[in-house]
C-alpha cells in the first residue's frame, strides 16, 4: 500500500514539474523572435501595453485584414479605439480561442470578423461522405488543439524554438512592448495587381477548416460578453468572388449580423481604389495607400450606421493614444521621405 502510495506520489510531482515547465517555456515564447514572428509571437505583449477595457473595436482575422484596416487612422478620424487581432495564416479556431482570451482584458464593444479565412472553393469531384467525416475530426482535433493552446501557448509558438540560445530561455523579456501600430501591418511598397478581379469560379464554396462552427462559437462568445459581431471583406484581387460573396451573406442573414463589403462591389465601394498602385505584392495584400482607402470608407460607412459611443477615457490614456499616433505617422511621412530619396 505504501509502496502505490509513493509511485503515485512521484507520478503527480512528475506532472506537476512537466506543468510547470510549460507554463515557463510558454511565457517565454510568447516574448522572443518578435522580429521574425512579430504577430504571431508579440501580440500578447503588444495587446498587455494597453489599458484594459479600453479597446472599442476589435478586427480579428488573417493578414488580409492586418494589411487593410489602419486603427491609428480611425483613431486619427474619430477618436475611436481599435486594434486588429491578426496574424498570418490564421484559423478560426486560433480566432475564437484567441478572442475568448482577449475578453478577459477588453471589452470591445464591436469585434468586426474578416471573411478572408472563412471560406474557399474546393473541386466539384469529392466525395461528400468523406469530407464530411474529414470535418468532424478536423473540428475535434481544432477544438482539443484550441483548448491546449489556449491553456499552453507553448504548443502555439513551438515554430520559435527554431533558433533558441541559452539566454532566450531567462525570463528577461518585457510582458508589456507599445505598439503604435495596433496590429496594423504597414507595407509601403507598390507592386501591382495586373490581373482580373474576382477568383475563378472552378468547384464549389465551403466553409474553411469549419469556418461555420467557429463563427458560430465567436457570435455566440460575443453575444456573452455584450459584443455585437460585424462581417467584412477587404479587397482581395482573385482571392474572393461573388460565390465566396453569396456564402458569407447568407451566413450574416442567417445570424442577422452587418456585412461590410468592400470587394464584390469594390468600384463602388471605394471609387477610388486602384489595383495598380494600392497592393504591396500583386494584389495579395493591400498597402498603405490601399489601406488608407479602404479604412476611410469603413469609418464612414460604420459611423453612419452605428453612431458608436466611445469609451471613456482618462486624459492620460488620450495621451497615450495621441502620442502613439503623432508617432505612426512621423514614422509613415520618414518611410515616405526617404523613398523619394
Amino acid at each position: 500500500m505504501k509502496r502505490k502510495c509513493f509511485i503515485g506520489i512521484r507520478i503527480l510531482c512528475f506532472l506537476t514539474l512537466c506543468i510547470c515547465i510549460m507554463y515557463y517555456l510558454s511565457n517565454v515564447l510568447t516574448a522572443t523572435q518578435l522580429e521574425e514572428y512579430p504577430q504571431r509571437n508579440a501580440f500578447w505583449q503588444y495587446m498587455n501595453a494597453e489599458d484594459d477595457n479600453t479597446i472599442d473595436i476589435m478586427f480579428v482575422g488573417d493578414s488580409t485584414i492586418m494589411h487593410a484596416i489602419n486603427p491609428m487612422q480611425i483613431w486619427k478620424d474619430t477618436a475611436i479605439t481599435s486594434y486588429v487581432m491578426s496574424y498570418s495564416m490564421m484559423k478560426p479556431q486560433e480566432a475564437y480561442f484567441d478572442m475568448k482570451k482577449l475578453l478577459d482584458k477588453q471589452s470591445p464593444k464591436y469585434v468586426i470578423l474578416d471573411t478572408a479565412f472563412l471560406v474557399n472553393i474546393v473541386p466539384d469531384k469529392f466525395d461528400y461522405g468523406r469530407d464530411t467525416t474529414r470535418n468532424i475530426v478536423n473540428y475535434i482535433d481544432d477544438e482539443i488543439v484550441g483548448e491546449i493552446d489556449y491553456y499552453l501557448p507553448v504548443m502555439k509558438y513551438k515554430s520559435a524554438w527554431k533558433t533558441r540560445h541559452f539566454s532566450d530561455l531567462l525570463m528577461s523579456h518585457p510582458k508589456s512592448i507599445n505598439n503604435i501600430f495596433k496590429g496594423y501591418k504597414y507595407a509601403p511598397e507598390i507592386i501591382p495587381y495586373l490581373g482580373e478581379h474576382g477568383e475563378k469560379t472552378n468547384g464549389i464554396v465551403k466553409y474553411r477548416n469549419n469556418g461555420d462552427l467557429y463563427f458560430d462559437k465567436l457570435f455566440h462568445l460575443c453575444k456573452e460578453n455584450n459584443s455585437e459581431l460585424i462581417l467584412i471583406t477587404c479587397p482581395h484581387s482573385n482571392g474572393w468572388n461573388y460565390e465566396k460573396y453569396m456564402k458569407i451573406k447568407l451566413l450574416s442573414d442567417k445570424y442577422n449580423v452587418i456585412y461590410f463589403d468592400y470587394d464584390v462591389n469594390l468600384e463602388k465601394s471605394i471609387p477610388d481604389f486602384s489595383w495598380e498602385i494600392d497592393t504591396k505584392d500583386g494584389g495579395d495584400h493591400l498597402n498603405y495607400s490601399g489601406a488608407t482607402k479602404t479604412t476611410d470608407v469603413f469609418i464612414d460607412d460604420f459611423i453612419e450606421k452605428y453612431k458608436p459611443c466611445k469609451t471613456k477615457l482618462t486624459e492620460r490614456q488620450k495621451d497615450k493614444w495621441n502620442r502613439d499616433m503623432n508617432e505612426f505617422y512621423s514614422f509613415t511621412i520618414d518611410k515616405q521621405y526617404s523613398k523619394m530619396q
